[in-house]
């Protein structure tokens, strides 16, 4: 009997466990980083175009310029002072190139995107971004771009689309080699 009910509460603290984890907010955001402030109090302070700033809590340091997701563990300022609030956080928090993000999943004219690794997570609730887009997709890719203001917005890229792969930034390739096997006289 003593073993049943210790095997029960083993299963109890389990699903209560389980629980607290399916319950962790989770939050992705996507964009340019318009402003970073290491020193600000709380941790350093990032904002990604014009959308709220956020306080990062044990990370990386996204590069100022750089078009970046950062997802991790939603964090709430439960008391913000007044009139001044402290931004909202990401704790527990990755950073990957917008590009790096695979293509959405389209629910009629809106895109989820999963964050890179999250798919194999071990929590139940992975980390996503949702974005609009002004049309449903019938062919194409969706992914995640970024516009003038350093804001993220779903755009569709067709599958016929390819795009040209540059070794480094500084040699742009002019012209192909020749490869003709003829030689003239």
């Amino acid at each position: 009997m003593r073993r049943i009910l210790a095997l029960g509460l083993v299963l109890a603290t389990l699903a209560l466990s389980s629980a607290a984890v399916a319950l962790t907010p989770r939050i992705a955001i996507c964009g340019r980083v318009t402003s970073f402030d290491a020193t600000a109090s709380g941790g350093p302070l990032v904002r990604l175009g014009t959308q709220e700033p956020r306080h990062l809590v044990t990370g990386g340091v996204p590069e100022l310029g750089s078009e970046v997701c950062i997802w991790g563990v939603a964090v709430e300022n439960i008391n913000p002072p007044i009139p001044d609030p402290t931004p909202r956080g990401i704790a527990a928090y990755s950073i990957a190139p917008v590009t790096s993000v695979a293509c959405g999943a389209v629910t009629g004219t809106t895109a989820t995107f999963v964050m890179p690794g999250e798919d194999h997570s071990a929590l139940p609730n992975a980390a996503t971004l949702t974005l609009p887009l002004s049309a449903p997709t019938r062919d194409g890719c969706v992914r995640i771009a970024v516009d003038a203001q350093g804001n993220p917005l779903a755009v569709i890229v067709p599958r016929a689309a390819t795009t040209p792969v540059v070794a480094s930034p500084s040699t742009a390739v002019t012209s192909l080699p020749n490869t003709s096997t003829s030689h003239g006289p």
